[in-house]
């Protein structure tokens, strides 16, 4: 919340100027428009985010504590001095403990994809900037309530001990993706709209960002409403939504995306080289039947015996012994893959 600041006769210990509850129209409605968004686009995130969550995943369950975290600071604009001071500085805490979940569970998804050196550092210096987020929520409560002016001070670097985890996570995926992955812009759209609804929603998230840290240096001042600064919620907002969207990490997110990517492949591949295939065996089973039966085979052998050794007349007994085979053949069937084969072997003897 960019403060909005009264000028007054009366001197409160260190200060010289009053912090009030926003009294310019332009800027009231800006700030309650800014607040309802940022609320109802998180309430919505958080019933898709029930639908989908799964028992004793850690990672699911702080998304979660995440988004509801974030709701609080969304509803101050209601309030009026002195109450407006203490609940806004009450809620900043939870958004400031929901901007540090935000980045440990950027960690969490990005970290299959990060060498354990790389890993350490991420969750390291998370952890090391925490005292400036206890000294801002001390600033916040202290400017609000009318007590010092430190929160002027330590306002415009939020961005720095906030976001270049998010920008790291934001570039690595990216990186990953083109990479490891081999998939292009357009290719995530048609594959996975959810992924690249991630996508869209991390960019847009860094460009709400830049356009936040230009508004606290005073880049738009003579655009907006004196103290009013909407584009911080937009951007958290988009953040948030990259997180509820794919509750998973991002590679088994992509893991998966892969694998239905390789199916579909596999699947157009197989029909496209079934189609000549029915043709031909189509063709080749009419071709077969086409022709004629294979002809009979028919082998006759005659052998005659010697003469009788103890016949003296020529009228003598002789031994012949014909034989006969008969083969049978039928043409095997081509194309089913079954063969039949049948033979008749018959012999004949006689004597004569």
């Amino acid at each position: 919340m960019t403060p909005q600041i009264v000028s007054s006769s009366l001197v409160l210990g260190r200060r010289m100027t009053e912090v009030t509850k926003p009294t310019d129209p332009d800027g009231l409605i800006l700030e309650a428009w800014a607040q309802g968004y940022m609320v109802g686009s998180i309430i919505i995130m958080i019933f898709i985010t029930l639908c989908n969550v799964r028992r004793g995943v850690l990672l699911h369950k702080l998304i979660l504590l995440e988004l509801v975290f974030g709701t609080f600071h969304g509803t101050f604009i209601f309030n009026h001095a002195p109450v407006y001071g203490w609940y806004l500085s009450i809620t900043a805490i939870f958004l400031n403990i929901s901007w540090s979940l935000h980045n440990v569970v950027a960690w969490m998804k990005t970290r299959p994809f990060m060498g354990r050196k790389t890993s350490i550092f991420y969750i390291v210096t998370v952890c090391l900037v925490q005292p400036y987020w206890v000294l801002e929520i001390y600033a916040n409560f202290t400017y609000f309530n009318n007590i010092n002016d430190i929160f002027l001070k330590t306002r415009i670097f939020e961005a720095l001990f906030r976001d270049p985890w998010w920008i790291y996570t934001t570039c690595c995926l990216v990186y990953n993706i083109r990479t490891r992955y081999n998939f292009g812009v357009f290719e995530i759209l048609y594959l996975s709209p959810r992924l690249a609804i991630m996508l869209i929603a991390m960019v847009l998230s860094i460009v709400f960002l830049i356009i936040d840290i230009c508004a606290v240096t005073g880049a738009f001042q003579s655009v907006l409403p004196v103290g009013i600064n909407p584009f911080w919620k937009l951007s958290f907002v988009f953040k948030l939504l990259t997180d509820c969207v794919i509750l998973d990490d991002f590679k088994t997110a992509l893991d998966k995306l892969s694998r239905y990517n390789i199916t579909q492949v596999e699947q157009r591949g197989s029909k496209d080289a079934n189609w000549p295939r029915s043709r031909n065996m189509h063709n080749t089973t009419d071709r077969a039947s086409e022709r004629p039966a294979a002809g009979l085979v028919n082998h006759v052998t005659t052998v005659t015996g010697a003469k009788a050794r103890n016949s003296s007349s020529e009228s003598a007994q002789w031994i012949a012994v014909t034989s006969e085979t008969k083969v049978e053949t039928f043409q095997m069937e081509e194309m089913s893959g079954s063969s039949s084969h049948a033979g008749s072997v018959t012999e004949r003897q006689s004597d004569v």
